[in-house]
């Protein structure tokens, strides 16, 4: 799917349409956390020479690559949406995908799902919602500047 995104759909379309660099840098990103959550657990097996430790090596520099490699991508898609379209338009959506693939990456990978219960989950889903939403009505709603002293003149009759 990058593949497909950065070699023909990000030269024709990205720069109209907001949501090819997002893609890019959302699925990048759900490659991101979880390399550096592998980064952490394999290390522990190196620090401690565990009869694994040669594989955890490899690995960690597998993953130290896929990193490196990732972060620098997601700069030049996040520097390209930034020259074609609004920050804020950008950031906030960026940011509801973003944290959802990621979401999604961690759970398949690490199965981190499997011993949540359904209250745990609702209330993690609440509170996605809620930021999510937050995060675009406060992009949505920043250009609007009231304050308490303007909104009690206008409730005060004048005759």
């Amino acid at each position: 799917m990058l593949l497909l995104l950065i070699f023909w759909i990000a030269p024709a379309h990205g720069p109209t349409n907001i949501m090819v660099y997002i893609s890019i840098c959302s699925l990048l990103g759900s490659l991101t956390v979880p390399s550096t959550k592998g980064i952490g657990l394999a290390a522990q097996d190196i620090v401690h020479n565990n009869p694994s430790s040669q594989r955890a090596l490899c690995l960690c520099l597998v993953l130290l690559a896929v990193l490196g490699c990732s972060i620098i991508v997601q700069f030049r898609y996040i520097n390209k949406a930034l020259e074609c379209f609004d920050s804020s338009v950008f950031g906030a959506i960026y940011y509801v995908v973003f944290t959802t693939l990621v979401l999604l990456a961690s759970a398949i990978l690490f199965r981190e799902w499997s011993n949540v219960g359904l209250v745990d989950f609702l209330g993690m889903a609440c509170g996605f919602t809620t930021v999510s939403v937050g995060i675009v009505l406060i992009q949505v709603f920043k250009e609007f500047n009231f304050n308490l002293g303007e909104m009690n003149k206008s409730n005060v009759k004048t005759d």
